[in-house]
């Protein structure tokens, strides 16, 4: 009896103590349930990365746009090199054959006056002077008249003669010519295939690009509202965290928990903001041609480029009688600007180029008069794209430049983009190949970014910048 009360008494003993240790675990487990885990950390994580993956081939995507927008417009520019090129070669066969017609007028002139003289010659026949000469002074004067007949015949027959070689290189001379100015009309005809192959494939990839960015667009907005979804979870059941000193409520909201995505240090992004490289906006695709012909619109830009450049002579001859100096024989400054008036220059652009703030992108656009149609959708928008803008701010100073980002690149002196200074043009993409924009100096600069943006200032985004700036102005 005594063994089983004892043994009672163990058993109740054992479940009292076993009481404590399942509450225990219970209300662990509880706790637990309302703490977000280690998947919930990951699977954050996971949209995050998601969210910056789709940033990314957006930004990609945008660069693509622009680097397209911009071959294009280099190859309207080799159009136009082409057709200089072979025009030059035109007049120079047509100088060539006016040569010809020289040549061909002398050498009948020096055969008229040689067979002249060879006429008189053999009329008058060998002279007997000398046989009936009264005294040595006939003599001698029979002598020189010989001399000078002899003289004038030789004269004769060099004329022809230099006549004849004249007629030979000038007709050798226009060959060439001719063969020049073939090859340049075919190289312009080539860079116009080209420069219609270039607008035509630029149309078909603004058709895939624009199914890429729907798509993009809808799995970032997917995994941004997943991403919101979790987090707004988590924070519903996340314990209370204590209240934030009331000297520093910023930098409660800016601690760890709240930013533990983000690099240490970086800003705190905007709400929906996730892409910091661009424009928060999607990239815009330039819809289908207007016009519907590439040749037109090839033909149309270079119109307005000639009216550009003739603009471009005149403000700068302006330009430089203003500060005191005399006009270049073409007008243009291009590295004719002394240092003394550099600044004053440089000044003069940025504020050219900041009277143009929230003109509207427009692909093709801009030209030294001011915004004008472009090329594409920009055919119905008044406005600039980013080589545009360089081109109409540099213009007012008499600074020649073409449309097109990566022949700017070259324009002037490079420096090391660590070096850049106001004024100075700065560019993203191979070669300089997709974008360009103007330096304001502070970390701030002056762009046409893409189509559905309008001219504005931006910080300069090193992402993708070239190694170098390039200065067209120095002081």
């Amino acid at each position: 009896m005594r063994r089983t009360a004892r043994a009672s008494a163990s058993r109740l003993l054992g479940r009292m103590c076993a009481l404590p240790l399942t509450v225990g675990m219970l209300m662990s487990a509880a706790l637990w349930s309302g703490t977000p885990g280690s998947a919930d950390t990951e699977n954050v994580a996971t949209l995050v990365a998601a969210v910056a993956n789709a940033n990314q081939k957006l930004q990609d995507l945008g660069a693509a746009v622009q680097s397209t927008q911009e071959g294009v417009n280099k190859a309207i520019l080799e159009v136009q090199n082409a057709r200089d090129a072979a025009a030059t070669a035109q007049r120079e066969l047509e100088a060539s054959q006016r040569g010809i017609e020289d040549a061909n007028i002398a050498i009948t002139a020096a055969q008229k006056r040689f067979d002249t003289f060879a006429a008189a010659t053999y009329v008058s026949g060998p002279s007997s002077s000398y046989v009936t000469a009264a005294d040595p002074a006939d003599v001698l004067h029979t002598a020189s008249t010989a001399q000078t007949l002899s003289i004038s015949s030789a004269r004769v027959m060099e004329s022809l003669q230099r006549a004849r070689t004249e007629q030979v290189n000038k007709e050798s001379a226009a060959r060439l010519a001719k063969q020049k100015a073939d090859q340049a009309a075919a190289d312009a005809e080539a860079s116009q295939r080209a420069a219609v192959t270039a607008l035509t494939e630029a149309q078909q990839n603004f058709g895939s690009q624009q199914a890429e960015l729907d798509r993009l667009s809808a799995e970032r907005a997917a995994a941004q509202a997943r991403l919101a979804e979790v987090r707004k979870a988590s924070a519903s059941v996340a314990p209370a965290a204590p209240a934030a000193p009331a000297a520093a409520p910023q930098a409660a909201a800016s601690g760890p928990a709240s930013n533990w995505d983000r690099a240490p240090g970086a800003p705190a992004p905007a709400a929906g903001n996730w892409d910091t490289a661009w424009d928060p906006t999607l990239p815009a695709i330039p819809s289908a041609f207007v016009s519907g012909d590439p040749i037109a619109i090839i033909n149309a830009v270079l119109g307005i480029t000639a009216t550009s450049a003739q603009l471009t002579s005149q403000m700068g001859r302006s330009f430089l009688q203003k500060i005191g100096l005399l006009p270049t024989p073409t007008g243009y400054t291009n590295a004719a600007i002394p240092r003394v008036h550099g600044q004053q220059a440089t000044e003069y652009v940025i504020r050219r180029a900041m009277s143009q703030m929230g003109v509207p992108y427009s692909w093709g656009g801009g030209n030294a008069a001011g915004p004008s149609r472009g090329i594409d959708s920009g055919a119905n928008t008044v406005g600039f794209d980013c080589s545009g803008l360089m081109l109409y701010a540099f213009a007012g100073v008499g600074i020649k430049l073409d449309h097109y980002s990566g022949s700017q690149y070259n324009a002037g002196r490079k420096v090391p983009s660590s070096q850049m200074r106001r004024g100075d043009m700065l560019f993203w993409g191979p070669n300089a190949s997709q974008h360009v924009a103007l330096y304001l100096g502070n970390g701030q600069m002056l762009e046409a970014p893409y189509t559905g943006s309008v001219v504005k200032v931006s910080p300069v985004r090193s992402s993708g910048m070239t190694p170098y700036a390039t200065r067209l102005i120095e002081w």
